[in-house]
């Protein structure tokens, strides 16, 4: 006669093994052709980093922006439009753009300040405007979405009410970014290693991190940017970026392009429409508006192991990717047409 105890054990060992099968098949469902994932970040990268420069000082521009756009970095410059520093140069601000990784956000049109609802339309929305307009205009994206970031003023300047700023970021696109508070280069964090330990934080938990940084040393000058970080760390900074990018390790974005992949991933899902040894058809959709959240989503998808190189098709876009260890890596619009993948035959 079996005892209680016996009977409870055997229970148990009955759910273990139930357990054990149904983790076996998730398992081998997950290896099947046609299994697809959105990756964690742009391009199945470890981890992502945002640089942010705030206030448009002239080292930014003549010492930044190069070094940047040598070693393919992306960042985001917070413009201010009635400032002095800004005015003097605000053409070659235009102009930086034609060599790429430079996305501008709203800083204010004075950072003097913000009183109430009705100011904001004028320090805030028609910062807005003339970043959409005349400093980065993007054809057919109007009303796209744009950094803000609130500047640090004297007390008693700002004075709008959290819920009237809520509502003017919501009423034009606006997304704030992360808080300045231990983030900021010379104010927070003074050497090299404070600032590389950051990325290596990123990396290490498959996250995200970022450095806001005003200006950056102009050697020679009369004077220097506030805040202005020295070019033997600035340099060697930037390097060690450019060096973890390389390495697949971390995908180095403005804040916007990094809220809209965080966005659109949370909120996708990929349907499998069809999966054989000939074709694989999928469905990638996300729960978001996309007239404002349209940045490509990357996807691993399991194909047959003799599957080598592929076509992929959305659309009208059509475009060939290799596979590896029978796992296709591309990118993919979500809410677009379904994606068709075929082999290519040799």
């Amino acid at each position: 006669m079996l005892t209680s105890a016996t009977r409870v054990l055997k229970q148990f060992c009955r759910l273990l093994a139930l357990c054990t099968l149904s983790l076996a098949t998730t398992s081998q469902a997950n290896e099947s052709i046609g299994h697809t994932q959105v990756a964690t970040w742009k391009d199945n990268r470890t981890a992502a980093f945002m640089l942010m420069f705030d206030d448009g000082w002239p080292g930014q521009l003549q010492v930044g922006v190069p070094a940047l756009q040598e070693r393919q970095l992306t960042a985001t410059f917070y413009m201010v439009p009635d400032k002095g520093e800004y005015k003097q140069i605000a053409a070659k601000w235009a102009e930086a753009i034609q060599g790429g990784y430079i996305i501008y956000g709203n800083h204010t049109m004075t950072h003097g300040g913000v009183r109430d609802y009705q100011h904001a339309q004028t320090e805030i929305k028609e910062c807005t405007r003339i970043i959409r307009e005349e400093l980065q205009p993007i054809p057919g994206k109007p009303k796209r979405l744009i950094s803000f970031a609130q500047p640090g003023v004297k007390k008693g300047k700002w004075t709008l009410p959290k819920e009237d700023l809520i509502r003017v970021l919501e009423e034009d696109n606006m997304i704030r970014r992360p808080t300045f508070r231990d983030h900021g280069a010379v104010y927070h964090l003074q050497e090299l290693e404070e600032m590389t330990a950051l990325a290596e934080k990123a990396i290490a938990t498959q996250g995200t991190e970022y450095l806001i940084l005003h200006g950056v040393e102009r050697i020679g000058a009369k004077w220097q940017d506030f805040w202005a970080l020295k070019q033997d760390i600035f340099f060697p900074l930037l390097d060690d970026l450019a060096e973890k990018q390389a390495a697949n390790e971390l995908w180095v974005t403005d804040h916007i392009s990094w809220h809209q992949y965080k966005t659109e991933r949370e909120a996708a899902t990929v349907e499998v429409l069809n999966a054989n040894e000939s074709k694989i058809e999928l469905k990638l959709s996300a729960d978001v508006d996309p007239e404002l959240y349209d940045l490509p989503l990357t996807l691993i998808t399991k194909v047959p192991s003799s599957w080598k190189q592929c076509h992929i098709t959305q659309g009208e876009s059509k475009w060939l990717a290799s596979a590896e260890d029978g796992e296709l890596t591309f990118d993919a619009l979500p809410n677009g047409p379904q994606i068709q993948i075929t082999p290519v035959k040799l």
